[in-house]
């Protein structure tokens, strides 16, 4: 069995965890573009504005409104506004567009996650063949120096590279997380005012 694990190339692991980095940068940069720059927080004048454009059925208002921002709680909103006039179920609509919202600032996030977990055990892989490459190369004979400092290298460096993509994966997986929370929080609170402001009105044209 060592021998099978020893004739494994010793590039093959750190160019995995090459290729994890990679793909790692990348969704950091797409998700926190996204996540800390396109969508910002609800301004309280903002969730006001658009209560105010409900209760003076300014509904052509509220919904040009809605359209100007990137926070989803706008986009939930938004449907909501414009269903108003269906005959449906103004909370079904919420949850199916709330839903859709949560599912693209979770894009991602889940294969962030795993990379966080997987990376350091691609380390570990890369230390285990390195160690067993160099403890054979020692027991074949002592002067296969070159092999013995090989497998030490391949094993500390595997392990170094799976902790430098583990760790910042790990740390913005929870911060993208809880900015996400967040975001669904803030959600849920503007779309339950609008279903009570929406309501208030479909009761005074009764």
């Amino acid at each position: 069995m060592s021998s099978i694990i020893a004739s494994v190339p010793s590039w093959i692991i750190p160019t995995l965890l090459v290729l994890t980095s990679i793909i790692t940068l990348t969704i950091i940069l797409e998700r926190g573009w996204l996540l800390m720059h396109r969508i910002n927080l609800i301004e309280v004048k903002d969730e006001m504005q658009l209560l105010e454009f409900i209760r003076k059925k300014k509904f052509d208002d509220a919904e040009s409104f809605c359209r100007l921002q990137n926070h989803p709680a706008y986009k939930v909103a938004l449907g909501i506004i414009e269903a108003r006039n269906g005959h449906i179920d103004l909370k079904h609509v919420s949850e199916e567009i709330e839903l859709r919202q949560i599912t693209y600032l979770e894009k991602y996030l889940p294969s962030l996650g795993s990379i966080s977990t997987v990376a350091p055990l691609l380390g570990l892989l890369g230390t285990v063949t390195g160690m067993i490459r160099a403890f054979r190369a020692y027991a074949q004979t002592a002067s296969r120096s070159s092999q013995l400092v090989g497998g030490l290298d391949e094993a500390l460096i595997s392990t170094a590279m799976g902790l430098m993509v583990a760790i910042p994966a790990l740390i913005f997986f929870n911060y993208f997380i809880g900015r996400v929370n967040t975001y669904i929080s803030e959600t849920n609170l503007l779309t339950d005012m609008v279903l009570k402001e929406m309501a208030k009105d479909a009761n005074r044209k009764k």
